[in-house]
């Protein structure tokens, strides 16, 4: 009954981007996430109200997508599921009184009650540099996720961006930093996305195995902190068709 997903980074002056596979990139048009990680007593009515949420229309004049995301594997978080807002700029984050003046957003938040949904944790997040092939059209449905710490984050995001583009184990894949929400000590996550759990099995024992990635840790081992992991499975999302 779980359906799964995750879309799911910043050197000062870099862009989340689409990666058209042969190391050129095209501007990816959302900067700001919030990840609000739930509990729902009914997941197929968590989806069709978010569904109902996008087809209102009262994300178009902002370019704002919506997914909800299934945890396949979460460990001691709690929730059950994530919804991702993604922003495409500052100006474009919810202002104050829409939750008060949109009927969408208040049929919206009814749906979601109705659903028995309970927020475990929310964050925040600004992209760093974030890569999905031109022609990936949704194929990409689960994902890896990755909580850290980290001291030098130009650093950590330079060595960790190359060894993606090096052992070629996934063409998706990003990375963002906490803006706010997070408890654990988290500065900044990431995540590589597969188009299902066994690519990511293969994808991972890849990346593990390679002479890049031995180096990689090196540099990692005195810079970053692994807090959490998880791995979700894509059940609904806007961001393709509000790229079209």
């Amino acid at each position: 009954m779980k359906k799964i997903a995750l879309i799911l980074l910043s050197l000062v002056l870099s862009n989340f981007a689409f990666a058209d596979g042969h190391g050129h990139g095209n501007e990816f048009p959302f900067k700001y996430f919030l990840h609000n990680d739930i509990t729902t007593d009914d997941a197929q009515a968590t989806l069709a109200g978010t569904r109902a949420f996008v087809e209102s229309g009262v994300f178009k004049d902002r370019g704002v997508a919506v997914g909800v995301y299934a945890y396949n594997a979460v460990g001691a978080l709690g929730a059950s599921h994530m919804t991702m807002f993604a922003y495409p700029s500052a100006d474009s984050l919810p202002g104050a009184e829409i939750f008060q003046a949109s009927d969408a957003h208040i049929a919206y938040q009814a749906a979601m009650q109705g659903a028995g949904n309970k927020t475990v944790h929310s964050t925040l997040y600004k992209s760093v540099k974030e890569y999905v092939p031109a022609d990936a059209g949704g194929k990409y449905k689960v994902f890896l996720n990755m909580f850290l710490s980290v001291s030098d984050p130009a650093t950590y995001a330079s060595t960790w961006l190359k060894l993606m583009e090096d052992i070629g184990a996934s063409d998706a894949y990003g990375i963002r930093e906490v803006v706010a929400g997070d408890t654990e000590g988290v500065t900044h996550y990431l995540w590589i996305g597969f188009e299902s759990m066994a690519d990511l099995a293969k994808g991972m024992d890849q990346m593990y195995a390679s002479e890049e990635a031995a180096a990689a840790r090196e540099t990692f081992a005195g810079i970053r902190e692994i807090k959490r992991t998880a791995i979700l499975t894509s059940g609904y999302e806007s961001i393709t068709e509000t790229m079209e």
